[in-house]
């Protein structure tokens, strides 16, 4: 229902829009709030809002956002910290790094996926003359 929410907001009231026939090359863009590109863009994305890439959009760079609609073409690596979705028309060169992924049929992705939260060791602790690896998901008892 979360997800939904947010994709709706993204595809109804983005607050930047690269129009299609438009081309923006850039070293890097971020912002706080959500965009749409339906044209070209060139250089990386790092927004703590939503991205969606229309079906005539084209990105050339890496992205970081924090829900994204790919219905388009993306030549770089993403990570996205709630969802990413891919819809049918999607082509992606990549990897992928996701909390959620949703990949449309017909859609295609060309990249290594690693998708929900990993265990990571919180710290390395010595027993008994052993390395023993304490994780976040490691149960006392």
């Amino acid at each position: 229902m979360f997800f939904k929410k947010v994709a709706e907001q993204a595809l109804n009231a983005p607050n930047t829009v690269i129009g299609e026939g438009m081309s923006l090359e850039a070293v890097r863009m971020t912002g706080a709030e959500s965009v749409r590109i339906d044209g070209i863009y060139k250089g990386n994305l790092e927004l703590e809002g939503s991205l969606v890439l229309g079906d005539s959009g084209v990105i050339h760079g890496n992205v970081e956002a924090s829900y994204f609609l790919v219905a388009g073409e993306i030549t770089g690596n993403v990570k996205c910290h709630t969802q990413l979705h891919f819809a049918s028309t999607a082509k992606i060169t990549g990897d992928i790094e996701a909390q959620s992924l949703i990949v449309d049929e017909g859609s295609q992705v060309n990249g290594r996926y690693k998708v929900g939260q990993p265990k990571t060791p919180i710290s390395t602790i010595e027993a008994r003359g052993e390395k023993v690896k304490i994780t976040q998901d490691a149960k006392l008892k």
